[in-house]
């Protein structure tokens, strides 16, 4: 495993057009350290073989993986602190919540990660309903109120562009399936790819 490498997996549906085993099995023998998000280890029952560790920040999605028989040594649950955005960013108390893909993003990068490749983040799209889409919603723990909303995709550029800056040694790689745009992260250290060209830089 390249520990310098980190494939961290939102949940938006733009995933659902890649295997996630066959990806990380075309990256190669150094394959990156996987990080995958909240209800993710469900697709992974029962062996569990990826992701190699889940973030969750949220009281429901947190239970039902502590119940689970996902193995709790691959589990982090970032400090309640870390689980809204930094005061340093805002400055005036008032902090949004977090997101579960950008506590595993300063995991990762805890971790000694310096390259980001990111999968499943929709909420930096242009496309308004494919923004706010989750592989889980409707299920358990996935309810009317923790649904995101488009209002909200501003702010997640905003702050992504702000830890991008905070962190230039690292490059963020957005990943997407060809014909899907973000909207620009704005920052010399952040880039997007499609599945394709992502497979053809390993």
């Amino acid at each position: 495993m390249n520990r310098e490498v980190a494939l961290v997996v939102g949940n938006g549906t733009s995933r659902k057009y890649v295997d996630l085993r066959m990806l990380v099995s075309s990256l190669g023998d150094e394959r990156p350290v996987i990080y995958g998000c909240n209800a993710i280890y469900r697709e992974f029952h029962p062996t569990y073989d990826l992701p190699d560790y889940v973030v969750a920040i949220d009281d429901g999605a947190i239970a039902e993986i502590e119940s689970s028989d996902f193995p709790s040594s691959r589990v982090i649950i970032p400090t309640e602190d870390e689980r809204w955005e930094p005061e340093e960013m805002h400055g005036d108390g008032l902090r949004p919540r977090s997101n579960a893909g950008m506590c595993a993003m300063v995991e990762a990068i805890r971790r000694g990660a310096k390259t980001l490749l990111c999968i499943g983040f929709d909420s930096f799209l242009q496309d308004a309903q494919q923004s706010v889409s989750n592989l889980f919603d409707g299920t358990n723990n996935y309810g009317p109120e923790t649904r995101a909303s488009v209002y909200d995709n501003p702010n997640r550029v905003r702050f992504m562009a702000w830890f991008a800056r905070k962190n230039r040694e690292v490059d963020f790689i957005f990943v997407y399936p060809d014909g899907m745009n973000a909207v620009p992260i704005g920052q010399p250290n952040t880039y997007q790819v499609t599945y394709e060209e992502l497979t053809e830089l390993a």
